[in-house]
């Protein structure tokens, strides 16, 4: 009999593959070199010197080594080759099972026959692939099949459809067969059918994807993907099912906005996943097991991070405290992998983080603290890509960009911090932060992934909140002066002020006041050897920096 429905089955999708099919748009969305196969995109970001050149291709990127001047400290990005998956979908309108008697894109013949699901699956509302999830059935499971559709599918007796894929006529062995005409179940709520996480963290990590800003802008079918693609990474489970609407561009931006808002997945590849037949095959960079413990680890220094965090009760403070760890116990690094490039390394000794492994880290332990926050991803003056975060401080959002506390630079990990974009807004980044939310496809498009709320204020920027911010000239010597002292006495290599004038800015910034103030740190401790005025990224928020250099 299983022969027989499997020949109904192959006469019925041959009958409808020789009625003729069109090739539309989507049917070509994507690259087009990939040659019709499906390959993977990296959402990895990477950040290189400004005196860097790279190389981009297709297949690799390559990265000369850094090279620094003695005068300035800069930081930009390197992007990341990126090559597309070439996903065809079409657009449907999800109707119910009960509708099903509306115009339909399938042919049925009627049979009668008792087979065994031999996958875990789902039945379906409709006898297309990506049409709305009704049931889950597990392997063993007994169903009765009243039809055959040419799209490959079975359908059941009450009204769903399975595809052929999951069904054996044949019972697996050791498993208990279950009949879909059992009694229905009572009702019971999500949070007790839910499975627990491959990998259980922290009870203190409580964040749920649907609070997320990025995720409430998502359309239904987006965010149903979205939801798919964290529950099966949670379990480590390779398979989501893609919404049939949904264009391969939408699976690059709802793929790179999990990657990029979900630190707690930090085993998740950054490599898009091809679509095939409906389903996103998932890839993963750790076993259960070796995500079992590092997230040990994570959970370990979380602990010790929010331990501090909840002595403060402003939410600047707290910020600060996030801020600080993260610059302070990592380091910028070359190298885009799935350890730099997330919490792995964020919060366990690894210690090395591209600008996506700091951002995820700064939400990671934002969602532990209660912040709101999320992770913006975009490209330097240089065209390079970078990410960082927009935070929630009392009276509205900010921008909050750790890797850029953090540049590359001779003075160690310990004592850099930088607070040029510690709680910024919109107007001080417009010049530096470009093509904001938005991934670059290798055919050249942009996709963009959501809307950031707009930063605004600015009564939580550092200088402003700290005290640090000057209208006149007088008073701004004198508190660099200051700056410099407690830098030297702490051993520290930052010292900055803010100034509300540009003319001001470039005065305290030449040559007459650079000496006087190298002089005057020279003198105030033997060991300093020279100041470095930091030229880069300052000129459009009115920071005054210099950088203390001490003997070897």
């Amino acid at each position: 009999m299983k022969k027989k429905i499997s020949l109904i089955l192959a006469f019925l999708m041959a009958a409808a593959m020789l009625a003729g099919c069109k090739k539309t748009d989507e049917d070509s969305a994507g690259l087009p070199d990939v040659g019709g196969e499906t390959s993977s995109v990296s959402l990895t970001t990477m950040t290189v010197s400004e005196s860097e050149t790279e190389t981009t291709t297709e297949e690799t990127t390559t990265v000369p080594e850094e090279t620094t001047t003695e005068e300035t400290t800069t930081e930009s990005e390197s992007e990341t080759s990126e090559t597309e998956t070439t996903t065809t979908a079409a657009s449907s309108e999800t109707t119910t099972a009960a509708s099903t008697t509306a115009a339909k894109a399938w042919n049925e013949t009627e049979i009668s026959e008792t087979l065994y699901i031999k996958t875990s699956c789902y039945s379906r509302t409709q006898a297309v692939v990506g049409s709305e999830s009704v049931k889950k059935y597990d392997v063993g499971q007994k169903i009765n099949i009243v039809a055959a559709t040419d799209t490959g599918y079975y359908k059941l007796a009450d009204g769903t459809f399975i595809h052929s894929d999951y069904v054996t006529d044949q019972k697996p062995a050791g498993s208990e067969t279950v009949t879909t005409t059992a009694p229905k179940k009572p009702a019971v709520t999500e949070e007790t059918t839910k499975k627990q996480p491959a990998v259980p963290g922290n009870s203190s990590y409580t964040k749920s994807y649907t609070d997320r800003y990025p995720y409430q802008q998502l359309s239904r079918d987006e965010q149903q993907l979205y939801a798919g693609i964290v529950e099966a990474a949670e379990n480590f489970e390779m398979q989501v099912d893609v919404p049939m609407s949904l264009t391969s561009d939408d699976i690059v931006k709802v793929y790179a906005l999990v990657y990029n808002q979900e630190p707690q997945l930090f085993w998740l590849s950054n490599l898009v996943p091809p679509s095939l037949g409906g389903m996103l095959n998932l890839q993963f960079d750790l076993s259960p097991e070796k995500a079992a413990e590092a997230q040990k680890e994570i959970d370990a220094t979380v602990s010790e991070v929010m331990s501090k965090v909840n002595s403060y009760t402003s939410t600047v403070s707290k910020l600060k405290v996030i801020y600080d760890w993260v610059i302070t116990h990592n380091t910028f690094s070359l190298q885009g992998n799935y350890r730099t490039c997330g919490i792995y390394n964020g919060l366990t000794d690894g210690g090395e983080l591209q600008c996506q492994g700091y951002a995820k880290t700064v939400l990671y332990l934002c969602d532990v603290a209660g912040i709101e926050c999320m992770v913006v991803t975009g490209n330097n003056t240089e065209g390079s890509t970078h990410a960082w975060n927009v935070v929630y401080c009392d009276n509205g959002y900010y921008i909050l960009d750790s890797t850029w506390g953090d540049p590359m630079n001779s003075y160690g990990r310990s004592s850099y911090v930088r607070y040029l974009f510690f709680l910024a807004n919109d107007s001080m980044i417009k010049n530096t932060h470009l093509n904001i939310s938005t991934v670059a496809r290798g055919n050249g498009n942009r996709i963009k992934l959501y809307d950031p709320p707009a930063c605004t204020k600015t009564a939580c920027y550092y200088f402003k909140a700290y005290n640090k911010e000057y209208s006149d000239l007088e008073t701004a010597t004198q508190a660099m002066y200051a700056e410099l002292d407690a830098a030297i006495e702490a051993g520290k290599n930052v010292a900055h002020i803010r100034v509300t004038d540009h003319d001001m800015w470039e005065t305290l910034r030449d040559k007459k006041y650079w000496k006087a103030f190298q002089d005057y740190a020279k003198k105030k401790d033997s060991s300093v050897k020279e100041l470095k005025l930091q030229t880069s990224l300052t000129e459009d928020i009115l920071v005054v920096e210099y950088d203390v250099a001490y003997k070897d």
